[in-house]
């Protein structure tokens, strides 16, 4: 196995065998010269443009195009993710989202400030996203990645790609001067995924933080970290390329103790195990009050609803101070 951060060729750790879906035979490797995880061997880029515009949203989401419980889901985690760029002072400019998938981020961004438009490589999620909302987003993936930009988004959609260094290379091409690119993957270390529940065929690559800045370091420098859960980094476009910054021996070394301390008793009891089916009720509960509305207005409450909450949050913090 060739390593897609350092390239080393001696030396790995085998972490699965199997597809936690299908239970099909899928080898997940880790490098021990810089800690990296990932699919052995890769798929070819014709292999996986071909999966992605065509099989990949029905074998995941058993639909061609997204279902009212899917708007919901996907538009109330967009409102979350600008909240973290307007968190951290993103709050307008030209954005591009990569993987726009029914183009919910694209739609809410646009409401909030934001100049925006999307890449979505399944054709039918990406004609549904300008049919619904009359998003301006392209059936296409990275490579057909055009123009520059303020702000480029990826959220779990770098797992997905051949080649994390050539993808941070394509990015850092199409940012503007001070561009800022947020990325949402996967978190490997997180104690809230059940141990057998972690590895996909559609995963190619799984991300500490570490690899993450690691895979970036030659274009990017770090802004923000978040780990609740997902793995989100805002970088920031260097404006002169630097050597690539593998993560250190120490840090290799940590990764795989956790690696080998993750378990069943760690994900029930504190990573929220034994509470995910309260959860998943609530959210059910949620989304049979939604399921005859249109896409557009399902998102457009969502909104509404964050602009009341921010106006009263707005109040009680001015109170507070009077």
């Amino acid at each position: 196995m060739k390593c897609a951060l350092c390239s080393s060729t001696e030396g790995h750790e085998n972490l699965s065998y199997q597809d936690s879906k299908t239970t099909k035979p899928l080898l997940v490797s880790m490098c021990n010269h810089c800690g990296l995880i990932q699919q052995n061997p890769i798929p070819s880029k014709a292999e996986l443009c071909r999966y992605y515009s065509h099989d990949y949203r029905q074998d995941y989401k058993h639909s061609f195009e997204p279902k009212p419980k899917h708007v919901y889901r996907a538009g109330t985690t967009a409102m979350q993710r600008i909240h973290f760029l307007t968190d951290n002072n993103i709050s307008s400019g030209k954005l591009l989202d990569i993987g726009a998938g029914g183009g919910e981020f694209v739609y809410l961004s646009s409401k909030q400030g934001f100049n925006s438009k999307g890449l979505e490589p399944n054709i039918g999620y990406a004609e549904f996203a300008n049919k619904h909302y009359g998003n301006q987003i392209t059936a296409g993936n990275l490579d057909d990645l055009q123009g520059s930009y303020d702000v480029i988004t990826l959220f779990h959609v770098l797992e997905h790609l051949a080649s994390p260094i050539d993808a941070f290379a394509k990015l850092h091409a199409a940012l503007n001067p001070n561009g800022k690119l947020l990325i949402e993957v996967p978190w490997i270390e997180t104690n809230d995924a059940s141990p057998k529940n972690i590895y996909f065929k559609a995963h190619l690559y799984y991300f500490s933080t570490e690899t993450l800045i690691a895979c970036a370091s030659h274009y990017f420098d770090v802004v923000k970290i978040d780990t609740q859960s997902n793995l989100k980094i805002i970088f920031k476009a260097k404006a002169q390329l630097t050597e690539t910054t593998l993560p250190s021996p120490q840090s290799v070394a940590a990764l795989k103790t956790r690696m080998k301390n993750k378990g069943w008793g760690e994900y029930l009891f504190i990573g929220g195990g034994l509470l995910k089916p309260v959860k998943q009720l609530r959210r059910i509960l949620k989304e049979r009050q939604i399921k005859d509305g249109s896409p557009k207005n399902i998102l457009d409450n969502l909104s509404l609803k964050q602009s009341f909450q921010s106006h009263d949050n707005n109040n009680l913090q001015t109170k507070a101070y009077e």
